[in-house]
């Protein structure tokens, strides 16, 4: 490989191949890590509508220091994997409080905050400050393997090659380029090495998914949940999931059958013993998937058998109930019942 042809045919590139995205308009280090939060585990497509509502209702570090947990979950409703979000909030606290506002420029240091790893140190410090610092990512590992013909490169195999290659003069759209190519061309199946810039480089081309190897997926579960839908004037009975239970913290309709911190109740009625009356009448049925949980939902007409609500229990309109960290799950059953139409069917 001649590595200096090979930087420079990937950074001409990525500056007229690159998807135009809101976060590559700017150099905020704060914008910047934002979008890298948000990218985790989670496609550009659905990412970009959250990310922009997200800022313009905290555009600063300063303004989501000083927020409330619910208000940053209630922006996040529908993104998923919350634990980001609350990470988030207490990194931007601590920037605040001992790094003077700003995003650190040191990748340690910045491996300090909560939340932050290597990947995102990486990212958000080359491409704010310019610091030689190379992302490794499932894309990124998917081209380093190509390129060298290597399978089951270790962790710190892959590192070492990537920041080989890492351009220095421009760390961070290096990064950028090697994120998209992995990502658009290099892809994990079908990968279009006609239209691969650095082919004539590649040493597994011939063979590139080959060189590749996902990671085993952990085994799916198969979960029935039963929920419950319960009106009133106007509203619809919600309940919070207790913290450290499987999406804590969030708001759902009365539900049973998810795995609980305190085990499982096999029923509606085992849940809420003397609170809720379940109809035989099915409402909807649809699924839904929580981290490694194939959920098979079924949605009951259910009514109060008392006026007094019990623990965690509240009702709300649905545009108060868009307004509050409400839980994927919730989401799609007031979809599936239609209740969420039209105009408030997308996150607050």
């Amino acid at each position: 490989m001649e590595l200096p042809r090979f930087r420079a045919r990937l950074l001409r590139w990525f500056s007229r191949a690159k998807r135009p995205m809101p976060w590559r308009q700017t150099r905020d280090p704060y914008a910047i890590w934002v979008s890298e939060t948000m990218l985790q585990q989670t496609t550009v497509a659905t990412v970009i509508p959250f990310y922009d509502r997200f800022l313009r209702r905290f555009p600063t570090v300063e303004a989501l220091a000083a927020s409330e947990e619910d208000a940053v979950l209630g922006l996040w409703s529908g993104l998923g994997y919350y634990s980001r979000a609350r990470h988030l909030r207490l990194a931007a606290r601590d920037i605040v409080e001992n790094h003077e506002g700003r995003f650190p420029r040191g990748v340690e240091t910045a491996m300090t905050l909560r939340g932050v790893g290597s990947y995102t140190a990486s990212a958000v410090t080359s491409i704010a400050y310019g610091v030689r610092a190379a992302v490794l990512d499932g894309n990124v590992r998917r081209v380093l393997s190509r390129v060298h013909a290597k399978r089951g490169l270790t962790e710190r195999e892959s590192q070492t090659l990537a920041s080989e290659l890492l351009s220095p003069r421009s760390p961070g759209a290096w990064n950028e380029a090697m994120m998209e190519l992995g990502a658009t061309v290099c892809t994990p199946r079908a990968p279009k090495c006609d239209r691969c810039p650095v082919a004539s480089d590649c040493l597994g081309r011939d063979r590139a998914e080959h060189w590749s190897e996902g990671k085993p997926r952990r085994a799916s579960v198969k979960t029935n949940v039963a929920m419950a839908l319960v009106e009133r004037a106007g509203r619809i009975l919600l309940t919070r999931n207790a913290s450290g239970e499987l999406m804590g913290g969030l708001y759902e309709l009365p539900h049973s059958g998810l795995p609980q911190r305190s085990g499982s109740s096999s029923s509606l009625q085992d849940r809420y013993p003397g609170v809720l009356a379940v109809k035989s009448e099915v409402l909807a049925t649809f699924r839904h998937a929580v981290t490694h949980h194939r959920i098979e939902a079924t949605i009951h007409r259910a009514t109060l058998t008392r006026n007094r609500l019990g623990p965690g229990l509240s009702f709300h309109t649905i545009d108060e109930a868009l307004g509050l960290p409400l839980g994927g799950l919730t989401r799609k059953a007031l979809r599936a019942t239609g209740l969420i139409v039209g105009s408030n069917k997308g996150a607050p």
